[in-house]
């Protein structure tokens, strides 16, 4: 019988599993960041609801106030169409987005990733996005949310949310 991984945990196993892709998108100049938020239980809708914008900015609320020192701010959503869309965000943002080094200096610059690193890198994101999906179930939800980050060259959040649990995944280039 397989144990199935306590969701609270995931933040952890994502910090220890994202560090060659970290490594990986670092230059001389930038440090780039891949973090989840703290796992929060999904409230189950009123029979007859549906979770909609309101109960994803909720959600998106919770997993905010369950970071250390909480973090109170508007928190609207824009729900991606798929589920399954916040996956191609990653893959797309570590190989051709600004977490990309490349990106960053422009096309006078040659590239900073062989396209063999390019290619390692989205293998990397895929394996940390299956590992979310391990100890949260699989996402039913996702969308683009505001993230109270100051001092980064680029950011983005991702909230993720399965039948049971909620999280967000920070992308983030800094200094």
């Amino acid at each position: 019988m397989t144990s199935v991984p306590n969701p609270i945990d995931a933040p952890g196993a994502v910090t220890a599993a994202v560090e060659p892709l970290e490594d990986l998108l670092d230059d001389c100049n930038h440090v780039a960041i891949v973090e989840l938020y703290p796992v929060v239980p999904v409230p189950v809708p009123a029979a007859g609801t549906a979770a909609g914008r309101d109960g994803l900015r909720a959600i998106a609320q919770a997993v905010y106030d369950a970071v250390p020192g909480g973090c109170r701010q508007p928190v609207p959503v824009r729900p991606f169409e798929r589920a399954g869309a916040w996956r191609d965000v990653l893959r797309h943002e570590v190989t051709e987005g600004f977490m990309q080094p490349a990106r960053r200096f422009g096309s006078a610059v040659p590239a900073l990733r062989t396209p063999e690193e390019i290619r390692r890198a989205g293998e990397l994101a895929d394996g940390v996005a299956d590992l979310i999906e391990a100890y949260l179930g699989p996402v039913r939800s996702s969308g683009a949310v505001p993230g109270p980050h100051t001092g980064e060259i680029w950011s983005r959040n991702l909230l993720l949310v399965s039948d049971g649990w909620a999280t967000i995944l920070y992308l983030g280039v800094g200094h």
